[in-house]
């Protein structure tokens, strides 16, 4: 999975008042790099991006944007995929889901026939 980081990046080194040469040696990558990250003209590979976490120490969630959505297709029992939401990372699966409508549609069949049983002993 790549990732768009440039923002970010641009972000941490204003922040730390960091020139971008400054910047690429702590990331241990050419300032031109650098540079095209800043300007989201490159992705940045996960495995690459926590390493670039652990050198600015610093959170990974601080490197990515708000929502991520990251899909997975490569399991066999059918679509699936998640979300990060800051720090946190929701997976799902297509059977999950539908198992769970499917509990919750039998909770709501149930509550409707208790119901309708106790209105008939009125």
């Amino acid at each position: 999975m790549k990732v768009r980081i440039g923002d970010k990046l641009l972000g941490i080194r204003d922040n730390r008042k960091l020139s971008q040469a400054e910047m690429a040696e702590i990331l241990e990558i050419p300032s031109t790099t650098c540079a095209r990250f800043e300007r989201n003209e490159m992705s940045v590979e996960l495995e690459k991006m926590i390493g670039f976490a652990a050198k600015l120490n610093i959170g990974i969630q601080e490197l990515l944007s708000e929502t991520l959505s990251i899909t997975n297709n490569n399991n066999n029992s059918g679509q699936g995929g998640g979300v990060i939401f800051g720090n946190q990372y929701f997976y799902f699966s297509e059977s999950s889901i539908i198992n769970s409508l499917k509990s919750e549609i039998e909770g709501l069949k149930k509550k409707i026939s208790e119901s309708e049983s106790k209105s008939s002993f009125k």
